[in-house]
């Protein structure tokens, strides 16, 4: 997205054009209080599920709300470089936040129904992995969204095309992730562990295509936004703002949506609980060399 500079003329000051049109303060200020209270629902959540890992979602819903008060802010001044710095760093930086809980959800899926051996990569170096890249996704942009508070033109280009290489970052992260979460659902759905083969009312498919939802969000977000900051200042992208609010705002509410209509904590809980009903402990024995996992290890505990 470019920003116009405007040489002072007749002895008066340079000045800056942050918009190419007026921001809508009705729209700001609706979606500031749609992800305000969607964040508030994700925090409540976290309680009864004790999920932990829903942190840096809710840390993304609380950007993603000032960072739209920050465009309902600029609508008293497209010119306000303050109203701008904050929408801009706010909003970029959300979606890496809600994408690190969504690669943590992932891994305890897998691991609550103890199928660790259908997974590419092992939970735990999953998550890892995933959330470092996506922890450097997030410097990136907030790195090259902070560097352009500087009024100068040049660093301001410059944080423009770091934000660029962020955004086309974490589309690749991304499409490895999806590759990963198909990979294993399809394996499940054909070898499914015994935990499931027992429980069919745990439905795991819906919470699935949840998380499919969830990234096709993100990804279509960050995908449109890619193409935003390489247009030019003319393109529709640019000058109409309705597609901020359809290919950002709504998209990542969506992502935001689903995860509290099928909240991952619910199935990882009722999995436990059921777990614990039929006596299923942890692996005895576990050949890796061979790739195989011995049916002893679902065996239920003995009783006394």
């Amino acid at each position: 997205m470019d920003i116009v500079f405007h040489n002072g003329t007749n002895g008066s000051s340079p000045w800056v054009e942050f918009y190419p049109y007026t921001p809508s303060a009705t729209a700001g200020y609706a979606f500031m209080a749609i992800f305000g209270i969607t964040t508030v629902v994700h925090l409540v959540l976290m309680c009864p599920f004790r999920a932990a890992y829903f942190i840096p979602l809710v840390l993304g819903g609380v950007c993603e709300t000032f960072g739209y008060y920050g465009r309902a802010w600029s609508h008293q001044s497209r010119f306000e470089i303050k109203s701008w710095a904050l929408q801009e760093m706010l909003i970029l930086c959300a979606p890496p936040l809600i994408a690190a809980t969504v690669y943590m959800v992932l891994g305890r899926i897998i691991r609550s129904f103890d199928a660790e051996h259908l997974s590419c990569m092992r939970p735990n170096r999953l998550t890892f992995v995933f959330v470092m890249n996506d922890a450097l996704c997030f410097c990136t942009q907030l790195g090259g969204a902070g560097v352009q508070i500087t009024g100068d033109s040049t660093i301001m280009s410059i944080g423009k095309k770091i934000v660029l290489a962020g955004l086309i970052f974490s589309l690749v992260v991304f499409g490895f992730f999806v590759i990963i979460a198909v990979t294993f659902h399809r394996r499940l759905k054909q070898r499914p562990t015994p935990i499931l083969t027992k429980n069919p009312a745990l439905a795991w498919t819906r919470y699935m295509w949840t998380l499919y939802v969830a990234c096709a969000a993100l990804m279509v977000r960050n995908l449109v936004r890619t193409i935003q900051f390489g247009a030019n200042r003319t393109s529709d992208l640019n000058t109409k703002e309705a597609y901020i609010y359809i290919f950002d705002a709504f998209l990542m509410f969506l992502a935001m949506l689903v995860l509290i209509m099928y909240h991952p904590g619910l199935l990882i809980r009722n999995t436990r609980q059921a777990m614990k009903a039929v006596g299923f402990h942890q692996p005895l024995t576990d050949d890796r060399s061979s790739g195989q996992v011995l049916l002893t290890e679902y065996e239920p505990r003995p009783t006394h």
